[in-house]
């Protein structure tokens, strides 16, 4: 995975590099390195990233910012200056598939986190 698709998947799923490495219980510096090439990213977490960024690349902006504020736990409504108003099917479904992808891999395979701190894929 390249550098600039890495850094694609992460602005498609919401996260900033330290938001990656906050949950994915990391250190930041490993993020950081795999955004700015100087890193290679293990296949199985490419794999696992451009999944989590199809699940996502469907959502509207405020259906994303939505996602992150639950979690990525499935909703029913969506917040408006007025009041709520219940989600469509269609954004209903969207979401459904983003928590469930999450829920599904919540970390990449193999992932772990060495007793230094670092990640080791």
């Amino acid at each position: 995975m390249s550098p600039d698709r890495f850094n694609q998947c992460l602005d498609l799923i919401g996260w900033t590099r330290r938001g990656a490495a906050r949950r994915l219980g990391c250190d930041p510096g490993a993020v950081r390195q795999m955004a700015n090439g100087r890193r290679p990213v293990h296949p199985g977490f490419a794999a696992w990233l451009e999944g989590l960024a199809a699940a996502h690349a469907p959502l509207s902006p405020e259906l994303r910012e939505i996602a992150e504020r639950m979690g990525c736990d499935r909703g029913e409504w969506v917040r408006y200056p007025r009041g709520i108003r219940p989600l469509s099917d269609e954004e209903a479904e969207a979401l459904r598939r983003v928590a469930e992808a999450h829920a599904a891999a919540p970390h990449p395979p193999g992932w772990t986190k060495q007793s230094d701190g670092t990640d080791s894929p």
